[in-house]
C-alpha cells in the first residue's frame, strides 16, 4: 500500500504545486494592484493637500501684503505723488479736449491704446490705496485666461 500513495503523491503533488503557485501569484498580483491603487489615491490626496496649502498660503501673502502697503503709506509722500501722476493720466482719457493728444502720445511710443502695464499701473494704484492685493489677483487671472484662450 506504500507503494500506491507513493504512486498518487507522484501524480498529484505537482498538480497541487501547480495550481498552489498560481493561486499564490494570484493573490501577490491581488496585494500588488491593491498597493498600487492605494499609493495612487494617496498621491492625488498629497496632491489636492498642497495645493489647498498654496492657496491658503497665497491668501495669508495677499493680506500681509495688504496690510503691509497699508502700513507703510502714513511713513512717505512719494506714493501719492505717483498715484495722482498716473491718475491724471488715467482721467485725461476720459476729457474729450485731452483724448487725441493721449491717443497721440501712445502712438509716439509704439502702442494704439493704453499699454498694458498702464493697465497694470492703474490696478496697482487701487491695490496699493485700497489693500486690494486679491482684487489683482482676480484681475490678473483673468487677463492671464483671456490670453490663453486667444
Amino acid at each position: 500500500m506504500g507503494w500506491l500513495k507513493t504512486l498518487v503523491s507522484f501524480i498529484t503533488d505537482p498538480i497541487a504545486d501547480l495550481t498552489g503557485g498560481y493561486v499564490e501569484r494570484k493573490r501577490i498580483a491581488a496585494e500588488m494592484a491593491a498597493d498600487v491603487a492605494r499609493a495612487e489615491n494617496n498621491f492625488k490626496i498629497a496632491q489636492f493637500e498642497a495645493k489647498a496649502k498654496r492657496c491658503m498660503q497665497a491668501e495669508q501673502n495677499d493680506a500681509d501684503y495688504d496690510f503691509l502697503v497699508l502700513k507703510n503709506r502714513d511713513k512717505t509722500i512719494m506714493d501719492e505723488v505717483i498715484i495722482l501722476f498716473f491718475l491724471g493720466l488715467f482721467v485725461c482719457h476720459f476729457i474729450p479736449a485731452m483724448q487725441p493728444y493721449m491717443h497721440k502720445g501712445w502712438q509716439a511710443m509704439g502702442y494704439e491704446g493704453a499699454p498694458w502695464y498702464f493697465e497694470f499701473v492703474i490696478v496697482g494704484i487701487a491695490v496699493s490705496t485700497l489693500g486690494l492685493m486679491r482684487l489683482f489677483r482676480a484681475f490678473w487671472g483673468s487677463r492671464e485666461k483671456k490670453k490663453s484662450a486667444s
